[in-house]
């Protein structure tokens, strides 16, 4: 009740405090908030010099106040996802993660072993040759901003890879698949395992490699049949760094299922997201590359970021920048 009573009183007088005609320097959105823990925040715009004081000295973060949807523990910390909106425009859409979790994550088995499939048929399942998609967290946006925000995402799925996955040389280092998700639960749960692509059952491979129309193929993405049950396929941006000869730090990737576009995934090295928590990277914000047309009407994001919060001891992984776009 202190910290509430306390976040009152601040956003009173900031709320009350005149601004002048001509304001020195621009004036920002803060989401304004005692601790991490607090049940109570408050919009408040605020000159910048104003917001960069709350941004050190509390538990306020950028933009208006968000709307959490599930949480659940990872590692030692927490994984929740949250979405900022304002009118019915989406502003985030994202993964928050507590620094504590990338503590303690389990390292071996490579996967949970949630989805296997006997392929040699010895009546069991090696979790290094016959199990994929490592440890999963699927995480629903608030029904609130669902219902009122006209943008086709619904869910955030997080994947944890201890030992990474194909292709090798590339994708095989430890790291996390930050997948927001367009389908759902339900249907990416029931694309099976089985012995045909990456472990997936012969039947939902042949949907899952069913191909996007033209114009809805994104720039420089390429289908190589990477179809994974409890996923869908996973479509390559060929000009990536790590697709020519650079280490794999971050990438993003399209997924689709039954020839439409079903998640868009930031995929994250487990040691650049260390980096970016201890400062020595500095984040930041990367275009996503678009189609040509959209199957679906609604608001679609043009980036991705990953940002360290210091005040807060999180790292946020987002999707920014939102543009509406027609169905075509």
């Amino acid at each position: 009740m202190a910290a509430a009573a306390a976040l009152a009183a601040m956003a009173l007088v900031i709320a009350l405090t005149p601004r002048p005609a001509v304001a020195k320097g621009p004036w920002v959105e803060v989401c304004l908030a005692p601790t991490v823990a607090s049940r109570v925040e408050v919009d408040v715009t605020v000159p910048k010099k104003v917001a960069d004081t709350l941004l050190r000295r509390t538990a306020s973060y950028p933009g208006v106040c968000a709307l959490y949807g599930q949480r659940t523990r990872m590692g030692d910390g927490t994984i929740a996802a949250f979405s900022q909106s304002r009118k019915g425009v989406p502003h985030t859409v994202g993964l928050v993660m507590s620094d504590s979790a990338l503590s303690g994550l389990p390292r071996h088995p490579p996967t949970a072993g949630l989805w296997c499939y006997d392929v040699n048929g010895d009546g069991d399942t090696d979790q290094h040759t016959e199990c994929t998609g490592g440890y999963e967290h699927p995480l629903r946006l608030s029904d609130q901003f669902r219902a009122r925000v006209d943008t086709p995402f619904q869910y955030v799925l997080m994947n944890w890879n201890p030992a990474g996955h194909l292709p090798e040389h590339i994708y095989d280092r430890p790291h996390f698949d930050v997948h927001f998700y367009m389908n759902s639960n339900e249907e990416r749960m029931a694309i099976r395992p089985g012995p045909c692509g990456l472990l997936v059952n012969c039947e939902d491979w042949e949907v899952g490699r069913q191909p996007l129309p033209p114009q809805h193929m994104p720039a420089d993405y390429s289908d190589f049949g990477a179809v994974e049950p409890g996923m869908g396929n996973h479509l390559i941006d060929l000009t990536g760094p790590e697709m020519n000869g650079q280490p794999f730090t971050h990438t993003f990737i399209y997924g689709s299922y039954g020839g439409q576009l079903t998640f868009y995934e930031p995929m994250i090295t487990e040691e650049w997201y260390r980096e970016v928590a201890a400062g020595t990277k500095p984040g930041g914000c990367f275009p996503i590359k678009q189609p040509q047309a959209w199957k679906t009407a609604g608001w679609y994001p043009t980036r991705y970021c990953v940002r360290h919060r210091e005040n807060r001891l999180e790292i946020v992984t987002t999707l920014e920048g939102f543009v509406r776009r027609a169905a075509g």
